[in-house]
């Protein structure tokens, strides 16, 4: 049997996202938002390298005529490998749709409080509009979200769902079609890299496998060194899909004990691996640690996928992957996302409590 997670701890939530609040504080910034940095996590990127890796191609890899397919399935390999992220490509999701998907997050954070408030979450579950919890005394980030579940269809929590702008639905339902197939092509094209059946991964995911749709709104700050918009952490996912700003940047990942800005790609979708993949790899795939510093002029918008496996199915390292080295890595664990959230709280990674 699996591990599984689960015990209460007290969480804070800011009584007023980031976005509200700073109407009132002017150049002042919060206490509760003050991060001390460390060396792995200062905020000051000015001379930060560029992530400079090249793009995976997700067509040349679905086109099993292509000669070039096993080629691009070794530099998805290697890229899993080595950052645990990359830039994808002609992913199957057209650029109008991205365009309208900023527009309606554009939209919808610039909407009154008022009416944003009808979809505030709790401190007790994390879907709604509002900004992250933390455990007691920890700062905050420098960020607000609205987190909604978008498959599987029937869970979804269409309370949380805005009504303005008055597309939102109709958008959201449509990119998230366009997601459910490009998770099942990435997870596909993740075990064909690996050299496992193909389906390995995908089944893991499971029929009833989640996926949550993050909309993030970042304000601009006069002290940008002080805050993070998300502090550093690695995902509670087996893949993440980011739709990035068009013009601002913010993301971060770690490789090597070095930041490293990532781009903004013209029509690519950022992926990168979360903890769950890294488990079910047995440790070949490594999930990235990434933060979001801020901007001290602009906001910044973005929008994240995040792909988990139901809560209760009990996932593990695949048997090929034990024997191929020679030991099991991590344990087999069941409701990953409860001993995630405990630990993300509190500033630590959740991944190292299921390995061996």
């Amino acid at each position: 049997m699996g591990e599984s997670f689960g015990q209460p701890m007290k969480l804070e939530l800011p009584a007023t996202p980031i976005q509200e609040l700073i109407k009132s504080t002017a150049n002042l910034i919060p206490q509760r938002y003050i991060f001390q940095p460390n060396k792995h996590d200062t905020t000051n990127s000015s001379s930060l390298p560029s992530m400079d890796t090249p793009v995976i191609d997700l067509h040349l890899i679905l086109d099993s005529s292509s000669s070039e397919a096993q080629l691009e399935l070794a530099k998805l390999r290697s890229l899993l490998c080595s950052w645990g992220c990359f830039q994808l490509v002609n992913h199957g999701i057209a650029s109008s749709e991205v365009d309208k998907l900023r527009a309606i997050a554009k939209e919808f954070f610039g909407l009154p409080y008022e009416e944003k408030q009808k979809y505030s979450r709790t401190a007790d579950w994390f879907e709604g509009y509002g900004s992250d919890t933390v455990t007691e005394g920890e700062p905050f980030n420098w960020n607000d979200r609205l987190h909604l579940q978008t498959n599987p269809v029937h869970h979804r929590n269409l309370k949380f769902w805005p009504q303005y702008p008055p597309n939102f639905r109709e958008i959201l339902d449509a990119y998230a079609v366009g997601m459910k197939k490009l998770v099942e092509n990435l997870l596909k094209a993740i075990a064909k890299s690996l050299d496992v059946e193909e389906n390995s991964f995908l089944s893991q995911f499971g029929e009833e496998g989640i996926t949550f749709t993050r909309f993030n709104f970042y304000p601009p700050c006069s002290s940008p060194h002080q805050v993070f918009g998300l502090k550093p952490h690695s995902d509670v996912t087996m893949i993440t899909i980011l739709v990035q700003d068009k013009e601002v940047q913010g993301l971060q990942v770690l490789k090597d004990d070095q930041w490293y800005k990532v781009p903004i790609v013209p029509h690519a979708l950022f992926i990168n691996v979360g903890d769950q993949l890294e488990i079910i790899s047995n440790g070949i795939i490594k999930s990235v640690v990434h933060k979001v510093v801020i901007d001290k002029e602009r906001e910044r918008i973005s929008v994240a996928v995040a792909t988990i496996p139901s809560p209760d199915k009990e996932i593990g390292p695949l048997t090929d992957l034990i024997d191929r080295q020679g030991a099991q890595l991590y344990k087999k664990i069941t409701n990953y996302i409860a001993l995630f959230l405990q630990h993300i709280a509190k500033g630590e990674r959740a991944i190292n409590a299921v390995k061996m």
